[in-house]
């Protein structure tokens, strides 16, 4: 393909490669610790704006590595509590030990004292640890606290947790020291503290590193979208700094899956940005969350994050250096947790209810669209809840609309709902499709609402919605998606988590699709888009369901018991 002159920053056009390659000058500041000048890499794509879009995230993410950026959520310490208790309480200490050591007399008998002194300190540590004095390492604690700007309270649980991870890796030393020492050089810690935070990744073999390829080869086969890869990345990036952020990917066992589920489920949604947990780590948070009695993360929320984990296992046991590696996930899924339909069909009372609501009949102001009033709405807050009635298309597909999307073809209007990513418009099964405007739609006026928009030369190509924007993940549903939420929350349609939103309109026209038009439930789910498993659905290249077919399967809809008349009156 030809490239532009111009490419985003960050990408290069790297000669004798048909892909685009991410390149960026490493911060002075940091080229000690990076050991070099350039950063670079493929991109795995051909295509500049989502290479554009990479080439962001993979800066983002070096600035993260390398301390000039924040992470999101941020890491709350250089490492976790654990890994900080291990270098203090394991590596620091056997240091101390094997230095003064080196200073024990010579005589056999002599040296044997000596290490009689250090296995009753041991053991003097180990009563302490029984008898619940912590104060020897409280005062480790305390200084490291101090040094390093750790976010602790003295006396909190996640402090008195911080301790005893020392304590704990204290002892391990001990031992060691004393093995070593009395013959057996390749003794290794036994606590699993110490033993997790000692399993470190070759370079380039880190959680987040292999990750990285992995997204990159899910993007490329267009098996993820790039907004999927960086909700991903968020979870994984989680979980590393769990387990430890270099830890091997060999030693993560299925007890460490166990661990990171169970700390999961003591945690509130939203925990990073839970004012009550700023400047804790995951487990820390985990503690405190029980203690203030915060609500907890969903099964289904616990399985969402075992299932970005396990297939990143999956494909690293095809990898010749993992070969085998056995997922730590297996068994680990929560079972009977499927999530429960948290979008009810809206019910003929309930969609009256939101028919005859000021935004439709008139309303005060913008920004109180839910109180009585004479101004009118004739942009997406009401064309979009309508559209999606109707058609039964999700709220995202369309707010994307462009003004040409709304088409005719053999004396049928329908509406195009287009997979495009090159042009910002996507479906959830990846596949365009049209979906047909019901004669009701017609009479409440949205085509002339399109007609209205027509405005200036090539206006096919224009939004039907100018007025939305993406948000920071290039989703323009989020805005129309929000707002919905609020207004049925405001007129008394929706009480709190009760799953009523756009979606609902999808469910409430199946069970009429169903009912009313008397359709099977393929055929329900050609009128919906649902995405065809089936080996004829993958053969050809037309989209099944004619546009005639479709306009007289919804026309059979006939919309029982619902009053249009406030919508007649608006439009008249």
């Amino acid at each position: 393909m030809k490239r532009p002159t111009k490419m985003p920053r960050y990408v290069w056009s790297r000669p004798e490669t048909h892909v685009l390659w991410f390149r960026m000058q490493v911060p002075v500041a940091v080229r000690p610790q990076v050991g070099k000048a350039i950063i670079q890499c493929s991109l795995g794509t051909t295509d500049p704006r989502e290479a554009g879009a990479l080439a962001q995230d993979k800066r983002n993410q070096l600035l993260r590595e390398w301390g000039l950026l924040g992470a999101s959520p941020p890491p709350r310490t250089n490492m976790p509590l654990n890994q900080i208790a291990v270098e203090i309480g394991f590596d620091g200490y056997l240091d101390a030990l094997d230095n003064a050591r080196r200073g024990w007399p010579k005589p056999s008998m002599d040296y044997e004292a000596k290490l009689e002194q250090v296995a009753i300190a041991r053991k003097r540590y180990v009563r302490e640890i029984l008898d619940g004095d912590r104060s020897r390492w409280e005062l480790v604690a305390d200084n490291a606290i101090t040094k390093r700007d750790l976010s602790l309270t003295k006396g909190s649980s996640e402090y008195t947790l911080f301790v005893d991870m020392i304590a704990d890796a204290t002892v391990d030393a001990l031992n060691v020291f004393e093995r070593r020492s009395g013959g057996d050089l390749e003794a290794q810690p036994k606590s699993s503290i110490v033993a997790k935070a000692k399993d470190i990744a070759k370079a380039g073999e880190n959680l987040m590193e292999v990750f990285e390829r992995w997204g990159a080869e899910r993007f490329s086969k267009g098996e993820k979208r790039l907004d999927t890869v960086n909700q991903d990345r968020k979870i994984i990036e989680q979980f590393a700094l769990f387990v430890g952020a270099e830890r091997a990917i060999s030693s993560i066992s299925g007890s460490d899956v166990y661990e990171y589920r169970e700390t999961l489920r003591d945690l509130p949604p939203k925990w990073a940005t839970h004012r009550s947990l700023r400047g804790l780590d995951m487990r820390a948070s985990a503690i405190r969350s029980r203690e203030l009695m915060l609500p907890r993360l969903a099964y289904t929320t616990i399985n969402k994050h075992l299932s970005t984990i396990s297939p990143l296992f999956k494909w690293l046991a095809g990898k010749p250096q993992w070969m085998g590696l056995k997922n730590p996930c297996d068994g680990l899924f929560h079972d009977g947790v499927k999530g429960k339909n948290r979008r009810p069909s809206l019910t003929t009372p309930v969609l009256n209810n939101i028919l005859s609501s000021p935004l439709f009949t008139g309303f005060l102001s913008d920004g109180a669209e839910h109180l009585p009033g004479q101004q009118q709405a004739d942009d997406w807050r009401k064309w979009i809840p309508l559209v999606c009635m109707f058609t039964g298309a999700r709220i995202g597909e369309i707010a994307q609309l462009r003004i040409g999307d709304v088409r005719r073809e053999h004396g049928v209007w329908f509406v195009h709902i287009a997979h495009d990513e090159k042009v910002g418009q996507s479906t959830k099964s990846g596949v365009s499709r049209a979906a047909a405007v019901h004669s009701q739609l017609q009479k409440i006026g949205f085509l002339d609402f399109v007609a209205r928009q027509q405005r200036g030369g090539d206006y096919d190509l224009q939004p039907l919605f100018p007025e939305l924007r993406p948000n920071g993940r290039d989703q323009i549903g989020a805005q129309p998606s929000r707002w919905w939420r609020d207004y049925l929350r405001a007129i008394g349609v929706k009480q709190g988590r009760d799953g009523f939103g756009a979606h609902s309109f999808r469910h409430e026209l199946a069970d009429r699709l169903r009912e009313e038009a008397e359709l099977l439930d393929n055929e329900v789910a050609v009128c919906l888009g649902h995405s065809s498993k089936t080996t004829t659905g993958g053969y050809g290249r037309i989209r099944q369901g004619t546009v005639n077919m479709l306009s007289n399967w919804m026309e059979a809809v006939r919309w029982e018991g619902v009053e249009f008349s406030y919508l007649y009156s608006q439009s008249a």
